[in-house]
């Protein structure tokens, strides 16, 4: 037989966790898009200010060629900090997806057994669903 009010703690338990971890993969993903965008929008910031700075300086031959060396090395930092924001808003999405593809695999194995149970009962004399539930308490345990 199956025990009808596992089977049911077992769906109100995914149909709990699994919407939170969808929202948690959307936010991820939008957190890093946002953080990008920021780190374009610094950039072209401070390429601006760069610029501006160059032609402030176009009086003197030497103020130019000084101007030019720093708005180059300007450039370079913004670009080199906008590529290490991306890299780090990356690494970071990259992060929370593995740890939410490695929560929705618990999950996934835990619906599994309780599928497996299930399927057991029908050929079985009920011992099946016992036995599931016993395998998935460790499962449930680490959370």
């Amino acid at each position: 037989m199956v025990d009808e009010d596992e089977v049911m703690d077992l769906v109100d338990q995914l149909r709990f966790n699994l919407p939170d971890e969808i929202k948690q993969a959307n936010w991820t993903v939008q957190e890093q898009q946002r953080i990008i965008s920021e780190a374009h929008a610094e950039a072209a910031r401070i390429m601006a200010k760069s610029n501006e700075r160059a032609e402030e300086a176009v009086t003197d031959h030497e103020i130019v060629r000084r101007a030019e060396r720093q708005a180059t090395q300007v450039v370079r930092d913004a670009q080199s900090k906008s590529d290490q924001i991306i890299r780090d808003a990356e690494a970071y999405a990259l992060e929370q997806l593995v740890q939410l593809e490695q929560h929705l695999s618990r999950t996934l194995a835990t619906v599994k057994r309780g599928v497996e149970a299930l399927q057991s009962s029908n050929t079985q004399d009920g011992s099946g669903v016992a036995e599931a539930a016993t395998a998935a308490e460790p499962e449930e345990a680490t959370r």
